[in-house]
């Protein structure tokens, strides 16, 4: 076997990682999330992702995974991502988050915990360096579910990733066109739940 051939590419490794991450979200969420993958990535964004029949909160998620864990300790494993994102690229937004995962080779699926992180989160707390035109963030965040470290608040187990999601796009702010409905005289606003 070619040495060329025994080893994950990057691009393979991003691909199965996304197709993880998407069948996560739809058997999670027992098909109520729906995702579109943009024809262009020039928004670094690897899903768009809403609630079925429901537009308005919709979510931009990208997908960041390691093959695998370090120790951050004697009996701490941790999940360390490190990326780099062009300055003008950089998107603080609470409709787009990161979503981290570590794929495990030998169950060659996502390990737990996973965490689902808002983009202000991750650019702030993922020890940000600007070099050129370009920011490096380090997410270094602990696996051991006993951890209070400040990825801790985001982290979810992959079977509950797409309640996780649900509960994130029900919170969101309604969009501007439900903003305007809102705005009308004698309106009366009920929501399925």
């Amino acid at each position: 076997m070619s040495p060329r051939l025994t080893r994950i590419s990057l691009v393979q490794q991003g691909v199965i990682a996304q197709n993880e991450f998407a069948k996560l979200l739809m058997m999670g969420s027992r098909g109520l999330i729906e995702l579109a993958a943009p024809l262009t990535d020039e928004e670094r964004r690897d899903f768009e992702i809403h609630i079925h029949g429901s537009y308005s909160s919709a979510l931009a998620v990208q997908v960041k995974s390691v093959m695998q864990l370090v120790r951050l300790s004697k009996n701490v494993r941790g999940l360390h991502c490190q990326f780099r994102v062009r300055a003008a690229h950089v998107v603080n937004d609470p409709l787009f988050w990161y979503f981290f995962a570590c794929l495990d080779r030998k169950t060659m699926r996502f390990a737990d915990p996973t965490f689902l992180v808002p983009s202000h989160i991750v650019h702030q707390q993922a020890s940000p360096v600007k070099s050129g035109g370009f920011w490096t963030f380090t997410v270094q965040a602990s696996m051991e579910l006993v951890s209070a470290d400040r990825w801790a608040p985001y982290r979810v187990n992959t079977v509950d990733l797409g309640t996780k999601a649900l509960a994130i796009m029900r919170r969101q702010r309604p969009g501007e066109s439900t903003s305007s409905l809102l705005a009308l005289p004698d309106l009366v606003w009920l929501q399925r739940r």
